[in-house]
């Protein structure tokens, strides 16, 4: 059999990669690397909304709902390196933003293995909607939105593993996932309507649903393949080695008043989608 050439077309972006993992790394000047720890909190006070940006830092991150009961907006357990930068404006929308600065200490490089040691846990109130502006660091980050109400989500991954579980809310969400290195997992709990734009980065994305959603899914998969249950029926694409793409839907997409739109972009790896049953 002759050789044959084939052309991929794709938009991944090698250099908006690498940009975002040098980030962490640009500037190791400065004094001895100490350990810190800070407390910081935002009253709701008179709040009805707000929008909340956090750039994660190198180590391990988590993201959760406040009680209930609680008299916080937003609310941040950090153990640190270096410095960071935190700004809350707003009475009513409240703007709240948290973030790394840039210039790591020296010997802040000798953490990277032991990043452990590094946490930001994050926590936000219930029942006010939120608009999420998130930037993945260098570690894994697992954001629970199941008991929050977020209205918009725009998410870095950084590089290392990430989970993101959705909001169980009656609105659609729209979120935008923008892939750095490492495995993204979305979590869609049942009854969620949603918009999903995925651009893949470098590893694997899983998107997880229940059995009955009714989703449909316009992916090209770069480099690496697409792998749907077989509930989906394609509709339209192409199927070869290189270059695959299509839309799919499950049987039920039309008709349903919770539907869920994913718009795929490969990166390296390739995407899935898993379901699980509804108890």
């Amino acid at each position: 059999m002759s050789k044959q050439k084939r052309k991929v077309e794709w938009s991944f972006d090698f250099e908006d990669i690498g940009n975002r993992v040098s980030e962490f790394f640009s500037d190791m000047s400065g004094g001895d690397m100490e350990v810190e720890t800070a407390e910081l909190d935002v009253m709701r006070d008179e709040a009805t909304a707000s929008t909340i940006r956090v750039d994660f830092s190198v180590g391990r991150a988590n993201v959760i709902a406040l009680p209930a009961d609680s008299d916080k907006l937003f609310g941040a357990h950090i153990t640190y390196v270096g410095e960071y930068e935190f700004e809350a404006t707003g009475s009513t929308d409240k703007q709240v933003s948290l973030r790394q600065k840039s210039n790591f200490p020296r010997g802040f490089g000798k953490m990277i293995g032991n990043a452990k040691d590094l946490i930001w846990n994050i926590s936000l109130a219930q029942n006010i909607p939120h608009v999420l502006r998130l930037k993945g660091g260098v570690g894994e980050t697992d954001i629970d939105l199941t008991n929050l109400t977020v209205t918009s989500l725009k998410m870095d991954t950084g590089v290392g593993k990430i989970v993101l579980t959705l909001p169980v809310q009656s609105a659609v969400i729209d979120a935008s996932i923008n892939g750095g290195v490492g495995e993204t997992q979305v979590i869609i709990p049942a009854g969620v309507s949603g918009n999903l734009d995925i651009k893949g980065g470098v590893g694997e994305v899983v998107v997880t649903v229940a059995s009955d959603a009714a989703v449909r899914v316009d992916a090209s998969a770069g480099l690496g393949d697409i792998k749907l249950p077989k509930a989906f029926n394609r509709t339209s694409g192409n199927g070869q080695a290189f270059g695959m793409q299509g839309v799919w839907e499950t049987s039920n997409f039309a008709e349903s008043d919770s539907q869920i739109v994913i718009d795929y972009k490969g990166g390296i790896g390739s995407f899935r989608i898993k379901t699980f049953e509804v108890i």
